[in-house]
């Protein structure tokens, strides 16, 4: 009995961790596809279509490739005949240091410094995923 119990909780929690990575998507869905066209900006697109939904990836992925490559394997499990990305960042937090030194003078002391904000940013891959007419 334990060792089932056990059994079903490592099964649960690489189910957790399989998930995690996995992007929302917003949109219809139809038969899979095998071939994904993949464009950049929607102008490129000539042949007539229609959108069937959208997703954004940007956390668990170790690089923008990884990124892509997702998008386009949701785009054929959507059934998608195309996917449009669009690279972005977005500003997640910030922190800031602060410097200074003290300058003892013979008739007084000065004072210089300042301060360095750095910006955190999160890379996103946001996906148009189309269907073509």
């Amino acid at each position: 009995m334990r060792k089932s119990l056990f059994i079903q909780s490592i099964g649960i929690l690489a189910l957790s961790v399989a998930t995690s990575c996995t992007p929302s998507y917003f949109g219809k869905t139809y038969a899979a596809t095998q071939n994904v066209d993949v464009y950049f900006d929607a102008k490129d697109v000539k042949r007539e279509h229609e959108t069937m939904g959208t997703t954004e990836i940007d956390q668990g992925f170790s690089s923008i490739d990884a990124m892509q490559q997702k998008a386009i394997e949701l785009g054929k499990s959507r059934g998608a005949d195309g996917v449009i990305m669009k690279l972005t960042e977005e500003v997640t937090g910030s922190s800031k240091s602060d410097f200074g030194n003290v300058k003892n003078g013979s008739k007084n002391n000065t004072y210089s410094g300042g301060s360095i904000t750095t910006n955190m940013k999160v890379k996103k891959v946001q996906a148009t995923f189309i269907k073509y007419k």
